[in-house]
């Protein structure tokens, strides 16, 4: 039952963020020259391929490397140490909700350029929908095959790195936030 109910709040949330991130990127792809437009696919695709690596590292990383890091006080390691443990969870958020959600979205910006070529360069409709979007299928599946591979043979790297990453925003998230609690007391 729990996992019926999480599954539930999982696709719900998902329909949120979709909606939010793809409106935004289809509406702005729009408005934006063809190059920039590329561009800001290939980021998207980037961003679902790493977040599906990040999630396949969580779910096979072991919790004793980040415990060692973590009783040695290293930065970033009680954050690694909580994805390891977290790894389902992890996994769950980056290979099922960002991971797809860049899938989807990268195929909607996909026909937006498709459309914009057969527009403006007066492209054949049916070859163009086709390349573009076997293209962007073929960087997103490629992509995620290849390091899917590497996050499983490096996961306690790219934990770690992601715990770094992690604890340096909240750092700054703390930082910025005693500052403002400073000046307004």
């Amino acid at each position: 039952m729990d996992n019926l109910k999480s599954s539930i709040i999982i696709a719900i949330m998902t329909f949120f963020i979709a909606v939010s991130v793809s409106s935004v990127s289809q509406t702005q792809v729009r408005f934006v020259p063809l190059p920039m437009a590329v561009i800001i696919l290939l980021i998207i695709i980037i961003v679902g391929v790493l977040s599906d690596m990040v999630g396949v590292a969580a779910t096979v990383a072991r919790t004793e490397p980040f415990n060692a890091k973590a009783a040695k006080k290293i930065f970033g390691a009680k954050i690694s140490l909580y994805l390891a443990k977290n790894g389902d969870k992890v996994a769950s958020l980056m290979c099922d909700i960002v991971g797809d959600i860049c899938g989807t979205i990268s195929g909607a910006i996909s026909a937006v350029i498709a459309i914009d070529l057969i527009n403006y360069y007066g492209f054949s409709n049916f070859w163009t929908n086709l390349i573009i979007i076997g293209l962007a299928s073929a960087l997103t599946v490629g992509g995620k095959a290849f390091f899917k591979h590497y996050g499983m043979k490096k996961s306690t790297n790219i934990i770690f790195l992601v715990g770094k990453f992690i604890a340096f925003f909240h750092l700054i998230y703390d930082k910025i936030y005693a500052f403002l609690k400073k000046r307004w007391n």
